[in-house]
């Protein structure tokens, strides 16, 4: 019976000691992971200076990590990532991810402006993210007399801004009618259509509709825009061919230019 015993816990020591020897080796195990070598900002595009390889052990229950720098490098953080902290695919993007927002998108200098848009105004649901459009507005101009008769969208455009101008605009006739058109802004990046600002494959060849465009433009297009949209007038998008960059200046110019007093 005692000898039983004794082998007994001689063969419960030989299997424990295997096992914590066997777990000793699993705990030992190192694997390589890029890392941080700076406190690095959200929206962040990631550079070699800012990412290193640490060596780290098996066991720390770590999924999703890079192993090489260069799977990193020209990617972008979404949140925050600290000095001397492992990257993984929950943290780092592509940088063309639409996760990152519109912002990211947008041409170094440039803003985004969006306009809503009816029907007429947004080219009948012609237009996609990426295509380049002239900015119409389109008002009306209320006043009284000028020298006795009633004061006309040309009068009155012709002695603010003079003869034949503002340049691209177009009125009734100088002595008729108290509207006027004018390309305020040509050959314009649209950025997105609603929410969407990336292509969308499930789209292409369904009727797609939207109440709002955004326009890629300059901080002066931007405030531009912004008075436009804060008058009484109206604005409407032309669809410009991609292969047309060209921009016109031309004088006013009249609907009714044959017509006389």
């Amino acid at each position: 019976m005692l000898s039983a015993l004794m082998m007994f816990i001689c063969g419960y020591l030989f299997l424990s000691s295997k096992g914590n020897e066997n777990m000793s080796v699993t705990k030992g195990k190192q694997i390589s992971v890029v890392a941080a070598t700076q406190d690095i900002a959200p929206y962040t595009t990631l550079t070699s200076k800012m990412l290193t390889i640490k060596h780290i052990a098996a066991d720390e229950g770590l999924t999703d990590y890079y192993t090489s720098v260069n799977d990193v490098v020209g990617s972008v953080c979404i949140s925050d990532v600290f000095s001397n902290e492992v990257l993984t695919t929950n943290r780092v993007v592509k940088a063309d991810d639409p996760a990152l927002g519109l912002a990211t998108r947008l041409e170094k200098g440039k803003r985004a402006v969006a306009i809503e848009v009816s029907i007429e105004q947004g080219v009948a649901n012609n237009l996609k993210v990426g295509n380049y459009v002239d900015v119409i507005f389109t008002a009306q101009i209320q006043a009284g007399e000028i020298n006795g008769l009633p004061a006309t969208a040309g009068m009155i455009l012709s002695r603010v801004c003079g003869e034949e101008e503002p340049a691209n605009a177009q009125v009734i006739n100088e002595n008729i009618g108290q509207y006027f058109s004018a390309i305020m802004l040509q050959n314009i990046k649209v950025v997105a259509l609603d929410d969407t600002f990336y292509f969308d494959r499930n789209t292409v060849g369904k009727d797609r509709q939207y109440g709002s465009v955004t326009l890629e433009v300059t901080p002066a297009e931007a405030a531009k825009i912004a008075l436009l949209k804060d008058n009484d007038g109206k604005i409407r998008l032309a669809l410009r061919s991609h292969e047309d960059d060209s921009t016109v200046n031309e004088a006013r110019g009249s609907v009714l230019e044959r017509y006389s007093k």
